[in-house]
């Protein structure tokens, strides 16, 4: 079905081995969309009897591409089905009932004030409040749960698969920027999805409490530091002179979550070379997939000491 007014939205999903619960929230997903379009991206989950709803497209890629590829694939489809918005989510997103009214509300009433504005995003995902700059602008929001009207993906063009993971959204974010538009942070519009993997931290052996919580450090693995390192680097040469503020407050963010992961995790060597890999790949010019001898050097076990 579509949602009120002459919108159609047609819902995105990146999917690398898709999870059990998937079909059960694409099937509620469809009472909100005009259609849902599930890229594989190169895990072999698709096509699968789960995913044949009505409405339902399923796109399997023959090799791992990358988020940002799945994600023009995506997107190239929903054109092919009339699509004027595109909603893009990760495949362990939820939206609640509503969610997607509430956003086209948002982009009406932004777009009638005049002011250009690049889609909607929503307040919350995972429980964690967007974050705002002083003019209430959302602070680099994550990609799952955008609402973008076709034309602005046409003026900003196709999500950067140089990246293939991670900073794919903040560079869309900046190109979007630099034209002009704006991000709407839509309250009471909240999300359910994962933040990944949390670790407990310890402090000689016993974790720590602060205000009566356990505290924990977001954990990524040293395959996605390298990517994170990596790509902030360039972010870093592409943007700074348009945005060096912005830039750096991300920039302190993603510092904080990686030394996070090298002090506290088990895996500190992995970290560590992931960290010099990725600032070594970003200086050189080396994108796309990370090069299996790298990734092979990453996750090489330490050798015992004599």
């Amino acid at each position: 079905m579509n949602p009120p007014g002459h919108e159609r939205v047609v819902a995105t999903i990146p999917v690398f081995r898709a999870p059990g619960d998937l079909p059960a929230r694409v099937d509620a997903l469809r009472q909100q969309v005009a259609a849902v379009v599930l890229v594989d991206d190169g895990s072999g989950s698709l096509p699968s009897p789960a995913f044949e709803l009505p409405g339902v497209e399923q796109v399997a890629l023959e090799e791992n591409s990358g988020i940002a590829h799945a994600l023009n694939v995506a997107v190239e489809r929903a054109r092919d089905l009339g699509a004027t918005h595109v909603l893009t989510l990760d495949q362990d997103s939820t939206v609640p009932a509503g969610y997607v009214a509430r956003m086209l509300a948002a982009l009406r009433a932004r777009a009638a004030s005049g002011r250009p504005v690049a889609g909607a995003v929503p307040s919350s995902a995972g429980g964690a409040a967007v974050l705002r700059d002083m003019d209430d602008v959302p602070f680099d929001p994550i990609q799952s749960g955008q609402i973008i009207p076709v034309p602005v993906l046409d003026a900003v063009g196709p999500f950067a698969e140089e990246l293939f993971i991670d900073a794919v959204d903040s560079d869309f974010w900046l190109r979007a920027d630099a034209l002009g538009y704006s991000f709407a942070v839509v309250d009471e519009a909240e999300i359910a999805h994962g933040l990944g993997e949390l670790q407990p931290i310890r402090i000689f052996g016993r974790q720590l409490v602060l205000a009566g919580k356990p505290r924990h450090v977001l954990y990524h693995s040293p395959f996605r530091t390298y990517y994170m390192v990596r790509n902030s680097t360039v972010l870093n040469r592409r943007y700074a002179h348009h945005r060096p503020q912005w830039m750096r407050r991300r920039s302190r963010k993603m510092f904080e979550m990686v030394a996070g992961c090298i002090i506290l995790a088990g895996d500190r060597r992995s970290q560590l070379r992931a960290v010099r890999a990725g600032r070594r790949d970003a200086r050189r010019g080396v994108l796309g997939k990370i090069d299996p001898a790298t990734l092979e050097w990453i996750m090489a076990p330490s050798r015992p000491r004599r």
